[in-house]
């Protein structure tokens, strides 16, 4: 009778509905986890911004520091530049010039002795020839050695150097081509005569040879 009684109180506790807590547990147990769509973006964490005060022009103390300028030095360039701009055109007029002296000059030759009748007719155009080249010849020269040399130039074998050697070829035979007209002059009605002329002529060909020769080396 007792044992009857003790279970009828037992079972109904045993059998009684769980609690709140315990059901929103299980739900919570049961509940499948929530996942992400594929396409969702990623979120990053958010960088701190680009300091954009920047200089594009890094400043330095060698662009900052002023340059020391000589103006004895900007003088004695300007002053080579122009002496040498006067010199390389008086020296193409002087390279015509010499030209047709030689050319007349040989006019000049075979009239008086290769049996041209001596007429005398290219004598004045060769003696103002051979006084305007050698005029523009001197010019020229004395241009070029004139020039001040703001920079020490040690010697090399270049183009300016073989111009230079030619020029004073030429220089020699400009001196005497001179002296050997003052010869001829001298020599006037004998038989020697024709010989300091045909010496006057081949160093007037030699001498315009060692011009063209110094011309190209500057133009090439």
């Amino acid at each position: 009778m007792f044992r009857s009684v003790v279970a009828a109180l037992l079972i109904p506790l045993l059998a009684a509905p769980v609690t709140h807590a315990q059901a929103a547990s299980s739900k919570t147990e049961s509940k499948p986890a929530e996942t992400q769509p594929a396409d969702a973006p990623v979120q990053q964490a958010e960088e701190p911004p680009m300091d954009m005060d920047f200089d594009l022009l890094e400043s330095s103390t060698a662009a900052e520091a002023p340059v020391a300028v000589d103006p004895k030095l900007e003088k004695a360039i300007a002053r080579r530049r122009t002496m040498l701009s006067i010199h390389q055109g008086l020296g193409i007029a002087m390279a015509v010039t010499l030209a047709a002296t030689v050319v007349v000059g040989q006019l000049n030759f075979d009239d008086r002795y290769r049996g041209y009748g001596d007429t005398g007719k290219y004598r004045n155009w060769h003696t103002g020839l051979v006084v305007g080249s050698s005029s523009l010849f001197a010019g020229t020269g004395l241009l070029g050695l004139l020039a001040p040399t703001p920079f020490e130039k040690k010697l090399r074998w270049d183009t300016i150097t073989f111009h230079k050697i030619f020029m004073s070829l030429a220089t020699a035979g400009m001196l005497s081509q001179v002296l050997l007209g003052r010869l001829t002059e001298a020599r006037e009605g004998k038989l020697s005569q024709v010989d300091t002329v045909r010496a006057h002529q081949v160093l007037g060909y030699a001498t315009l040879g060692a011009v063209t020769a110094g011309a190209l080396m500057i133009v090439f």
